[in-house]
């Protein structure tokens, strides 16, 4: 008989219960927070691989939700995977620009950024979803245009 090392259902059809969406989030800060206070930039590759293969394999794959979900209430409360699938490509693309920032030496690029990617996951994790507003504006502003 083999050891699980992870334990419950991940399997969620087109809702993601909201304890494994603060997980994430909860992850993505630390990183941050990691590495700006040591100083050890290149840290931020570790939420780009995470996001990355969240995005590829999904949420049962995602290292964050694995680690710190555990550490918030369980809840019966869900976001919409499409609304979370936008939320990772913007934090993946927060992560691309601010390395390739810091890799070609363009330090106040990469911390502005990396402080709007700050700024979205405390919005988040404080129940504001900046993500999903801005996902409500660009479905909106192609219905307008749609129907123009």
């Amino acid at each position: 008989m083999r050891a699980q090392f992870w334990h419950g259902d991940y399997d969620c059809i087109d809702e993601v219960p909201l304890h494994r969406v603060r997980g994430n989030q909860l992850g993505i800060l630390l990183s941050i927070l990691a590495s700006v206070l040591s100083q050890q930039l290149w840290i931020l590759v570790l939420p780009l691989i995470v996001q990355l293969i969240s995005r590829t394999y999904g949420v049962k794959y995602n290292v964050f939700v694995r680690l710190f979900s555990p550490l918030f209430p369980v809840s019966t409360r869900t976001e919409s995977r499409e609304l979370l699938r936008f939320n990772n490509l913007l934090a993946i693309l927060f992560l691309i620009v601010t390395i390739t920032a810091l890799l070609l030496n363009m330090t106040t690029l990469a911390y502005i950024t990396l402080s709007m990617l700050t700024i979205a996951v405390v919005l988040a994790l404080s129940g504001f979803c900046f993500g999903c507003f801005i996902y409500f504006q660009w479905k909106q502003y192609w219905a307008q245009r749609r129907d123009a």
